[in-house]
């Protein structure tokens, strides 16, 4: 980036190897810096107290992550209610794609995946954040 300030990111996932793993190579790309955490409420309190500006999260606890989408685009956390948001899951069903269809979410990636695709996908958020 030009301006030698990368954008915030926040990854929600359980995965440890798998939070660090995108960190270290979104960083080392020089794509984004990652602000990591384990879950929704952990997301909750990122997102009140730092400015980010792209979200990548796991939701295979769908009601969590569903009302942390919804809180973000009412308006209710300090972050951007247009926040680029994607979603990762190790299965989702029509229903549940359903509920978050009408919620802006620019890409949902089934699991497994590979680190590339992730790392696309953060450049893809990263870009639509601008």
């Amino acid at each position: 980036m030009n301006s030698g300030v990368r954008p915030q990111l926040l990854l929600v996932d359980p995965n440890t190897l798998f939070r660090r793993t995108l960190s270290l190579v979104a960083r080392e790309l020089d794509i984004a810096q990652v602000v990591e955490v384990s879950s929704h409420e952990q997301a909750q309190r990122a997102l009140e107290s730092r400015p980010i500006q792209a979200l990548l999260m796991d939701v295979d606890e769908r009601l969590g992550a569903l009302a942390l989408v919804q809180q973000v685009r009412a308006g209710a956390l300090p972050c951007s209610a247009d926040l680029p948001i994607a979603l990762t899951a190790a299965g989702i069903d029509t229903a549940t794609l359903a509920l978050f269809g009408p919620l802006g979410i620019k890409r949902v990636m089934l699991k497994p995946f590979k680190v590339k695709t992730a790392l696309e996908v953060v450049q893809m958020l990263v870009a639509a954040a601008r």
